[in-house]
């Protein structure tokens, strides 16, 4: 045959005979050239492999190669089978199937069946219900798979669908193969048998020690079993937990003993491992456990009542919860391990004196091994001190409480200490100092292997809250959408996580994403009902967003709900001890002042802003430093006075410069670039005022008959000159653009100086663009 051809070879799996091995063994040593053989096989044939693929004679096509992508299966389902699934529904499918092709397409002809039934309504509730027992995929795998294996391996496969992970010591115990000291199991063996036969096991390691099953066959293999023998199924989940536990993966063990209904071992288990899963911040996980258990077994044991109230705290659960869990220790030994947890709950309900009394007791009465309540009780007093405005003690107590508590491994204090500071960083105005704590934070807040640990989420918001100040938007809602994610692992995700989102979707422009993230907001605040500050938090900020969007009469029953025009006349007080509620008075006032200047009470605005003034600045705090003064600068605009809005402007843009603030000024608007066009007019920080400027969205061009205080219109050549100084070109690259000598260009520039009346480079480009000669950056 001189053409090229290929033979293929379709289910060879099924042959047994070693004389057709033997005889296609020999047909591969002497190949014709022309020749290309193909086997399509479950399993690897038993021919020199090893030999070929030495030689770079053999192609192979596993099933990692033969698994379709998102892509792919969306092609399949939506073209070839005509299912028109959203692309989320698609993504669903592919990580069901993990791009299985056959399953891809019994699960169409499934959803085809009821498509036809019943219609598109609930297509989302099939794709989340789907399983390995669909009638579909269960008919294929018991025919085509299961029932063509040996009795020994279907028992194999059924005993051991209850673990989620397996290795070969792990299979024997839960097997029971071979009975305690009657040599080495076979669970290994089998693992690699199952690989080589390629049976929907799947390696989880370079060392072949860790497989899983395929997903659906998993599911294939737990329904028969609970059909076939569903008395055996706790006693596979006993002997797994059994040998979790020897391997100290106590997690692993605690959950199988759940499944195994054991739940004294499983309590027992949960004590031992309480304070550090804790200390890890796997707070959902805990909870999830502790949940699981009857009620009057967890009552029984104090210690677990103790460490199941710090969850329910730590993750913002109602109070009554808390309550009652606490009341059910104080019955016992364990009472004095609930002092730091009622000084915790004092401090959020914003008591702070009795906060600082009960974390001094539970110092006074702990034992010095108690080191995760102690941790806890020595932060708190450590907060009361920074609330009672003592930096310098509170900061040096915080960094000891943080190194003490992450070289004890209790991450979760250590990062939430980190966190701490970093907030207070950023209200001293030292942004990036508080960038570097929140790196440090999130290097703590890893697990052995490098993975985030949930509280890794606070650290994360934290940098999104930074980012979306520096405006750059990308980054900020990357980190928030991840720390969100994270802390939803935590249980604590909070208000405040959704209300910065809000923020970065606003500064996009995402309006309608921006009040979906606010209400998310509302929705947490109003079930961690252990104190307020989140409820007033997330109430400020709609009030922000109605300003913004025009809704004057919204934001004005806010302040009056508020009470807060009671502080135009009378000024705010200072309290050392203030609640929670006075705390957050400042930043309502705020709030406040920019509503008097949207209805035009301008006199009032600055009344108000001259009393906070002090207050702002004897409490070190830059960032609203910089508020008043901008707030100012708006109030002196909307008088019409631009003189006097330039020196409380010019003192805002000295304090934000070096910390590279954007979104204090940007977030207010077009006013605010009306005023730093000036001010790079007049040369108050232009640079960075051009910085800023370039941060704004398109403004509206000023009206045409404002061009007129030019001396002359520019020339066309001038216009070029112009725009290409406003790009950053220097002289020299203009003239080499325009192809004309360096000194026409100076000559060209000294003109546009001249007819703009302004001195430099930078005060003419902002003039240009306050003209709307130029576009807006």
């Amino acid at each position: 045959m001189p053409e090229r051809f290929a033979l293929v070879l379709d289910d060879y799996h099924l042959i047994t005979a070693q004389l057709i091995h033997d005889g296609l063994a020999f047909l591969l040593d002497h190949l014709p050239p022309q020749m290309h053989l193909v086997i399509a096989t479950r399993a690897d044939p038993p021919l020199p492999l090893a030999r070929l693929r030495a030689r770079g004679q053999l192609t192979e096509l596993r099933q990692s190669d033969l698994r379709f992508t998102t892509d792919e299966a969306a092609a399949f389902l939506n073209r070839v089978m005509g299912l028109d699934l959203f692309p989320d529904h698609v993504t669903a499918l592919e990580s069901r199937t993990e791009g299985w092709i056959a399953g891809l397409q019994m699960v169409s002809l499934a959803m085809q069946a009821q498509v036809s039934t019943q219609g598109q309504e609930d297509v989302a509730g099939f794709i989340h219900a789907f399983t390995g027992s669909d009638r579909y995929i269960l008919d294929y795998l018991v025919e085509e798979v299961l029932q063509h294996q040996p009795e020994s391996v279907q028992t194999f496969l059924l005993q051991t669908s209850i673990l989620n992970r397996l290795t070969g010591t792990l299979c024997d115990a839960v097997t029971g193969s071979p009975p305690e000291g009657q040599g080495e199991g076979v669970g290994q063996a089998m693992l690699e048998r199952l690989e080589r036969i390629n049976l929907f096991i799947i390696p989880l390691d370079n060392e072949r020690r860790w497989y899983r099953y395929h997903r659906l066959f998993a599911d294939l293999l737990r329904s028969r079993l609970h059909r076939t023998h569903p008395n055996l199924i706790p006693t596979l989940h006993r002997r797994a937990s059994e040998w979790f536990e020897q391997a100290d993966l106590m997690a692993q063990a605690i959950g199988h003993a759940l499944n195994a209904q054991d739940f004294e071992r499983a309590a027992h288990l949960i004590e031992q491992i309480a304070e550090t899963t804790l200390m890890r911040s796997e707070l959902t996980m805990f909870l999830g456990w502790v949940d699981t258990l009857p009620d009057d077994l967890v009552r029984d044991r104090p210690s677990l009542c103790v460490f199941q109230a710090w969850a329910l705290l730590l993750a913002g659960r109602p109070l009554d919860a808390i309550e009652s869990r606490l009341q059910d220790a104080a019955r016992s030994e364990a009472v004095d391990k609930v002092a730091p947890l009622r000084a915790l709950l004092a401090l959020y309900q914003g008591q702070m004196p009795r906060a600082v009394e009960l974390a001094r007791r539970a110092l006074q009465r702990l034992s010095e091994d108690d080191l995760f309540l102690r941790n806890f009780a020595t932060w708190i007093l450590a907060i009361s001190r920074l609330m009672d405005g003592d930096l310098t003690v509170s900061t040096q107590t915080l960094d000891k409480v943080a190194r003490m508590s992450h070289r004890a491994g209790n991450v979760m204090i250590a990062v939430m200490v980190l966190c701490n500071v970093a907030k207070l960083r950023i209200r001293q105005g030292r942004l990036y100092q508080a960038k570097d704590i929140y790196q440090q934070a999130l290097e703590w807040a890893a697990d052995e292997q490098g993975r985030p640990l949930p509280i890794a989420g606070a650290a994360l918001i934290g940098l999104g809250e930074l980012f979306h100040q520096w405006n750059d938007l990308e980054t900020a809602a990357h980190y928030l959408t991840k720390g969100i994610e994270l802390a939803e692992r935590w249980g604590a995700v909070g208000a405040m996580g959704y209300i910065a989102l809000a923020r970065v979707r606003q500064a996009r422009g995402d309006l309608d994403g921006a009040w979906e993230a606010t209400r998310k907001a509302q929705e947490l605040a109003v079930k961690f009902d252990i104190t307020e500050i989140d409820d007033l938090a997330v109430a400020l900020f709609q009030a922000r967003l109605w300003i913004a969007q025009g809704d004057l009469e919204a934001a004005r029953r806010w302040a009056e709900e508020r009470e807060l025009y009671q502080y135009i006349d009378a000024a705010l007080q200072e309290e050392s001890q203030a609640s929670i509620e006075h705390r957050l008075r400042k930043y309502e006032l705020l709030v406040l002042a920019r509503l008097l200047i949207a209805q035009e009470r301008l006199d009032e605005t600055l009344a108000l802003l001259e009393s906070l003034l002090p207050i702002a600045e004897r409490r070190n705090r830059p960032g609203m430093v910089i508020e008043i003064y901008l707030l100012q600068a708006l109030a002196f605009q909307a008088q019409g006075n631009l003189d006097r809005a330039m020196a409380p402007l010019e003192r805002a843009l000295s304090l934000a410069e070096p910390e590279g603030y954007v979104r204090i000024f940007v977030d207010e608007g077009e006013p605010v670039a009306r005023l730093l066009y000036l001010a790079a007019e007049r040369g108050i920080a232009p640079e960075y005022a051009g910085r800023l400027l370039a941060a704004f969205p398109a403004l509206e061009p000023v009206a045409r008959e404002q061009q007129a205080e030019m001396v002359e219109p520019l020339s066309e050549r001038e216009l070029d000159v112009l725009r290409l100084i406003a790009e950053g070109l220097s002289n020299q690259e203009i003239a080499q653009r325009l192809f004309v000598s360096l000194r026409t260009v100076k000559w060209h520039a000294g003109n546009i100086y001249g007819k703009l009346g302004v001195k430099n480079r930078m005060q003419a480009v902002a003039k240009a663009r306050s003209l709307g000669i130029l576009p807006a950056a």
